[in-house]
């Protein structure tokens, strides 16, 4: 009789687990929505060093395996003069990396978000040396390759 008992109520389990499953798929999921997409996508990348010059940072940042890519983020971008601002900085939490968030609206480039600790004597800042060729300084938008 136990062992019959024991049978149905697996049976059941089946049953109502299956027909769970069915109701699941028959819902739309939010991101199947046409509707429901954004027109700004973001971008992460680590980075390794940052360098403080006259007219921009330059950043040294993570590509794919050991590879070392090249950012320069004008300094004038810091500034309010074209409207909104397309370098601001975050103070890096204690225990997360340092790392760049590049923001796009419809795939042109909006703004750039430096996460760095705050503090100047921390090793990744560094003074960008007097012989440092630096080119885009005068650059409107972002581009790099990962």
């Amino acid at each position: 009789m136990k062992k019959l008992l024991l049978a149905l109520a697996f049976a059941a389990a089946m049953v109502f687990s299956a027909s769970a499953e069915e109701s699941k798929e028959s819902t739309p999921r939010v991101w199947d929505h046409g509707d429901n997409i954004s027109s700004i996508t973001y971008q992460n990348v680590r980075f390794y060093k940052i360098y403080d010059a006259a007219d921009a940072y330059v950043i040294l940042y993570e590509k794919q395996g050991v590879k070392i890519g090249t950012a320069v983020l004008p300094k004038k971008w810091v500034k309010n003069t074209e409207g909104h601002r397309k370098l601001l900085f975050r103070n890096a939490p204690a225990k997360i990396g340092s790392y760049l968030t590049i923001i796009k609206k419809d795939g042109e480039f909006q703004k750039v978000l430096v996460t760095v600790p705050s503090n100047r004597w921390n090793p990744i800042w560094a003074m960008a040396p007097r012989n440092m060729e630096i080119n885009g300084t005068d650059a409107d938008s972002l581009e790099i390759e990962l």
